[in-house]
């Protein structure tokens, strides 16, 4: 169990993964009302709820271990044993079914081409058009994660001395200059046209770190005190924003679309926050979210299409199917998590804390 203070990071994780699964639960269907369809295409959005809060949490890491031997070195260490096992595992599980169930993983899996296997095994594949896709459903948003992670150390070491000089504010200068930069950059490159290479630098890391300068902002903001949570505000505020963005998406304006949902999950975070809201099941779901996102396609889609193949949904019932299964998926992908939790997840970061250990043990030999 994580301490009080951290149970509301947990809420934004849990939540972020159940809106990339209702995403991903409705590729499966075809005939699904507008409404329900927007709602679903609206999940995609919880890739950059997980954006805000692993930034949250790095700066919340890093602020902890100010005085940590090797900080750097034994940042990567753990952060490589946090998410280099599980994905590995994701990546072999994921190819098997690309060749035994090809009828089922058409569109989300293909063989694994040499480029791509080297490229998702040193988490670059973000930055290769031909592999960005990544082995894993969605891999995408990992390769993302991980060259943030190489450029965290310098980037909140900058954004602390800004901050501790002028002010937490200060920060939303290059959040607002780096979306600018972002936004004309990708526009030129791609003309406004939305195809696979659109979508490459739509999930790169230029057009994503707004969002992750974003999060390291929200921290500095609450550090100081400054954003305390305000239920009267938050709330409204939250609808209007998500509300905004939510157009975006209907009106296609796509490079808007990160850092303005970004920006409405600041008071998702202050309402999660709240001592008076809580979400049990969501913290729950929130805690094992990245063994969730890693296996949940298998279920969302790949088990989903094998049930629909054989059982055909009424005319009138597919909403009520999507339901359905998206209740399934969600209940099948935790159970497997809380497994992989346990075996994968939770050995290989005690081994790297081992790995951190041993060298700070090591290093009074050697000074």
């Amino acid at each position: 169990m994580r301490p009080n203070k951290l149970l509301y990071v947990d809420s934004m994780r849990g939540w972020a993964i159940l809106m990339v699964i209702a995403c991903h639960q409705a590729q499966a269907f075809h005939h699904l009302t507008r409404p329900i369809k927007l709602f679903a295409s609206y999940g995609q959005t919880g890739v950059f709820l997980f954006f805000v809060a692993s930034a949250f949490t790095l700066s919340n890491s890093a602020t902890m271990r100010l005085e940590e031997a090797h900080p750097i070195r034994s940042f990567f260490i753990r952060r490589y044993f946090r998410i280099a096992p599980l994905y590995y595992l994701g990546i072999g599980f994921y190819a098997a079914l690309a060749a035994l169930l090809p009828q089922y993983t058409a569109g989300w899996l293909s063989d694994i081409s040499p480029l791509s296997l080297v490229t998702n095994l040193a988490f670059v594949h973000g930055l290769v058009p031909d592999a960005f896709g990544g082995a894993v459903p969605g891999g995408w948003s990992i390769s993302t994660e991980w060259m943030f992670y190489v450029l965290f150390p310098v980037l909140f070491a900058v954004c602390r001395k800004a901050v501790s000089a002028w002010g937490w504010r200060v920060l939303i200068v290059p959040v607002l200059l780096m979306s600018v930069i972002s936004f004309a950059t990708v526009f030129k490159m791609t003309a406004g046209i939305e195809n696979e290479i659109f979508y490459f630098w739509y999930c790169s890391l230029l057009t994503q770190l707004p969002v992750f300068l974003l999060g390291i902002t929200l921290f500095m903001a609450v550090q100081s005190g400054s954003l305390p949570p305000n239920l009267k505000w938050d709330v409204p505020l939250f609808v209007i924003t998500s509300a905004a963005a939510l157009w975006m998406l209907e009106a296609r304006w796509m490079l808007l679309l990160p850092l303005s949902s970004a920006a409405s999950f600041i008071f998702l975070f202050n309402i999660l926050r709240s001592t008076s809201v809580r979400y049990g099941i969501v913290e729950a779901i929130g805690r094992v979210s990245y063994s969730m996102y890693v296996f949940h396609a298998f279920f969302a889609v790949m088990v989903t299409r094998m049930a629909l193949h054989a059982w055909s949904v009424p005319a009138g019932w597919e909403d009520a199917a999507f339901f359905t299964f998206l209740g399934g998926t969600i209940v099948a992908t935790y159970a497997v998590a809380r497994l992989s939790e346990m075996l994968i997840e939770r050995r290989f970061i005690a081994l790297g804390q081992s790995l951190i250990k041993a060298q700070h043990d090591l290093q009074p030999a050697t000074s």
